[in-house]
């Protein structure tokens, strides 16, 4: 078989053309009242006052003209800690410089964690210093404005039939990916498809029906009977699948699900062949971002290096006619220990760190070092527990099988006590939250009560979750020993191979000994952050330390906690969950059919209070704290979070969930290290 005429036929297949539908324009938005929880797609257009000459032309950010000249350090820091603790810290960088941008400058950002299957969108299991690599070397079709609001980025406009059933993007023109190729819709189509028929991505990117591309043109077609209240939905915009890598370089790829995925539409026979002309790298990633693959070299200590793209869409030679970006090179190295990745921030090795370690981003305040806090619209840190058992008809309905499937067909989760409620709401009322986030985050963090923080969109200051009661604790074990048959109560809760996170995880595990004596029995096991995700992925676990589900709107979430997306437990077959624990609530996959396929703000906020109080009643996880990010930096990295956006009055949101941008950054007289 032709190699080449195999690869147009696979095209067909994933990125067919067709003429976009006329539809008419809406400019949706996003926000922490109901009124912009209201309008959750994409605004076509941005304010008349836009100039996109970004820090290029204005070298001190709106932000930090609006601050008064005379503002102290201390004042700056009074209104970071008021932030901090409404919930609302955004993570701005709101420093006055004396100087402007500068060309130049080679960025060593120390970073958490490696990165597993690394790095096409559709194979890596992407935690948060994946994103940050991610969106040092690529660009998404979407961004999050300092509004809130989910808005365009590599698209230029968006628009849906009335029914929503079908969705139209329009793609900016002129930008190439790093190998020359152009971005246009069928590039689009492709990635969005190859995501939509990978195991991993897939479920996420359920209610989709088709995608195709022609010119500049995407077109998005809804299921039958899905009407796609959000557009492409969360997994597509603004992470992951929709952050766009090159048609070129995908075809390359063995992994590439059009020749190794089981739903893959194309023949056995082409497959095969495609398969096996495929010799392309999936840790050398062919984005259109900013910075360009140089090298990467897995593992603790070592690292993924990316240099300037001269030809950046936004850069001189680009099609905004902007300066960016500005460093020369970024270097991201793997530092798993909060107080190695520090020490090396203050030792000179690293210019710039990230921290979800509250106890160590307290010690930098007042400190010489450059200090942002983030935890508006941030994550839930909780202990993630794997409830795997009977069967899913939801899974079974979605497959097209005859039978409903068996969550736990070999019994491997069997002997999991943690199945049981009462199991889960004994240790729920023995956990000491207050104690918690004073001992190990210095106060810093809020204890949790849900899965959204407060001033996200279904907050509720009482989500019906088991408050710290030892009393109710004692009396939900001793139901608890009865449903497990188990005295000791056994069972391994996992954590990264972090020290603090071990000792945390010891906290945690003294105040169950406290409470229950030695009728509980907890195995704490240290794994590697890679493995560590595969592990929930795979479902071989029976509780984790974890943290996830930050963003600015609950469809966001869906894929996380729907009964759809709840795979079994099988090595023989391996499968994939994104839900990680399990677990099927008809009231939450109720829940998610109106936030993401019903655009009535009234119905959507109501919605997304019954999930928090879904997992208030049956105690899914056990939330611990709402998670604070801070970003450390010596002095002389510059602008760490001021993206402007094209045609757009507003910048980039700061940080969400330990994410922020790169290409704006500089250093002071283009030397990061001085």
């Amino acid at each position: 078989m032709h190699t080449g005429e195999t690869r147009r036929d696979a095209e067909k297949l994933t990125s067919g053309r067709r003429k976009p539908l006329s539809r008419r324009p809406l400019r949706w938005r996003i926000g922490v009242i109901v009124a912009v929880f209201a309008l959750i797609a994409v605004a076509c257009g941005g304010g008349d006052d836009a100039t996109g000459d970004g820090p290029s032309e204005q070298p001190e950010t709106a932000e930090a003209d609006e601050a008064a000249p005379d503002t102290t350090p201390d004042e700056v820091q009074e209104e970071v800690v008021e932030a901090r603790e409404a919930g609302e810290a955004t993570g701005e960088d709101i420093r006055e410089t004396e100087t402007g941008p500068t060309h130049g400058g080679r960025l060593v950002y120390g970073i958490e964690a490696d990165t597993a299957n690394p790095f096409v969108h559709y194979a890596s299991s992407c935690a948060i210093s994946c994103r940050m690599i991610f969106r040092s070397i690529t660009d998404s079709l979407y961004v999050t404005d300092s509004d809130g609001e989910i808005v365009p980025y590599l698209v230029e406009s968006e628009t849906h039939s009335d029914d929503y059933m079908v969705w139209t993007m329009t793609l900016r023109d002129g930008i190439n990916f790093h190998d020359g190729t152009p971005l246009t819709g069928e590039a689009v189509a492709y990635n969005i498809n190859l995501c939509r028929l990978s195991q991993l991505t897939g479920p996420a990117l359920l209610g989709i029906d088709d995608v195709t591309g022609e010119g500049q043109t995407v077109t998005v077609t809804a299921s039958p009977g899905q009407p796609l209240a959000a557009g492409l939905g969360p997994a597509g915009r603004a992470e992951t699948c929709g952050q766009m890598f090159s048609q070129a370089w995908l075809h390359t790829l063995p992994n590439n699900p059009l020749y190794v995925s089981p739903a893959s539409p194309l023949p056995q026979e082409m497959r095969e062949a495609l398969r096996e002309e495929a010799v392309g790298d999936p840790s050398a990633p062919v984005g259109l971002g900013a910075f360009k693959f140089v090298s990467y070299t897995p593992g603790n200590g070592n690292s993924f290096i990316a240099a300037r793209n001269p030809d950046y869409w936004r850069g001189e030679n680009g099609i905004t006619g902007e300066n960016l970006p500005y460093l020369d090179e970024i270097e991201f190295v793997v530092a798993v220990d909060i107080q190695g990745r520090s020490n090396g921030l203050k030792a000179g090795q690293f210019d710039i760190i990230h921290t979800a370690n509250a106890d160590e981003i307290s010690k930098y305040e007042g400190d010489d070092f450059v200090l942002l806090q983030a935890n508006d619209y941030g994550e839930t840190s909780h202990n993630l527990i794997n409830v795997a058992a009977g069967v899913n008809p939801v899974l079974a309905f979605v497959r097209g099988a005859a039978e409903p499937i068996a969550m736990d067909p070999l019994g491997l989760n069997s002997t999991n006590p943690l199945v049981h409620l009462s199991c889960r709401k004994a240790l729920a009322h023995a956990f000491d939250g207050d104690r918690f986030a004073n001992e190990r985050h210095q106060g810093l963090v809020q204890v949790a009560n849900g899965p959204f923080p407060p001033g996200s969109v279904g907050y509720l200051e009482d989500s019906g979750y088991p408050t710290y009661d030892p009393e109710a604790a004692a009396s939900e074990f001793e139901q608890c020993k009865a449903d497990s048959d188990q005295n000791p109560v056994a069972f391994s809760f996992n954590t990264t191979n972090d020290a603090f996170n071990v000792e945390s995880n010891e906290l945690i595990a003294a105040m169950w000994t406290d409470a229950f004596g030695d009728e509980v029995a907890v195995s704490i096991q240290p794994i590697e952050q890679g493995q560590y995700i595969n592990l929930a992925l795979a479902g071989v676990f029976q509780m984790q330390g974890w943290r996830n589900h930050g963003g600015v709107d609950p469809s966001e979430q869906w894929y996380w906690w729907h009964s759809a997306t709840a795979s079994p437990i099988d090595p023989t077959v391996p499968e994939l969950a994104l839900n990680f624990g399990r677990f099927q609530d008809p009231a939450i996959d109720a829940a998610y059919q109106v936030i993401r396929h019903n655009p009535d703000p009234a119905a959507r906020l109501a919605a997304a209070e019954e999930v928090n109080r879904a997992f208030g009643r049956n105690v899914w996880n056990l939330w611990t704290y709402w998670t604070l990010w801070g970003i450390i930096a010596n002095p002389r990295v510059q602008n760490i979070t001021d993206l402007p956006i094209p045609d757009n009055a507003e910048n980039a949101f700061p940080v969400i969930s330990g994410k922020h941008h790169l290409t704006q950054i500089w250093c002071t007289d283009g030397n990061c290290q001085g």
